[in-house]
C-alpha cells in the first residue's frame, strides 16, 4: 500500500506550481530616487522626510528624492544648506526651511 502511496504523494508535490520568487536580498525595500532618475513629482509644498549626515557628506531625502547639498531636485527645489534637523531650500525664487518632525520620546521616571 506504501509502494503506491509513496511515489503519488511525491509526484503530487513536485507537480504543484512553485509561487517563490528568488529575490536579490541587497535590494533595497523601496526604490530609491535620485536626482538623475527621479520623476517629476509637482507637489505644493515640499516634504523633508530624511537627513543623512557623514564626515563627508551631506545628503536629504525631499519629496523622495535624495539629493547632495547644492543639487537641485525635480520641482525646481535647489538645496541651500543641510543642518541636523532643518534643510533650507530656494524653489522659484523662495527661501523656504523645511524641518524634520520632532518625535516626542516619553521618559521614564
Amino acid at each position: 500500500m506504501f509502494k503506491i502511496l509513496l511515489p503519488t504523494f511525491f509526484l503530487s508535490i513536485v507537480s504543484l506550481p512553485s509561487h517563490a520568487v528568488a529575490q536579490d536580498p541587497t535590494r533595497p525595500a523601496y526604490p530609491v530616487n535620485t536626482p538623475e532618475t527621479a520623476e517629476i513629482s509637482i507637489e505644493a509644498d515640499p516634504r523633508l522626510s530624511a537627513i543623512w549626515i557623514s564626515g563627508q557628506s551631506k545628503w536629504a531625502t525631499i519629496n523622495g528624492v535624495q539629493a547632495k547639498q547644492g543639487q537641485t531636485i525635480p520641482g525646481n527645489i535647489k538645496i541651500i544648506k543641510i543642518r541636523k534637523n532643518a534643510v533650507t531650500i530656494n524653489q522659484n525664487g523662495n527661501i523656504k526651511t523645511l524641518q524634520l518632525l520632532q518625535r516626542p520620546y516619553k521618559t521614564t521616571k
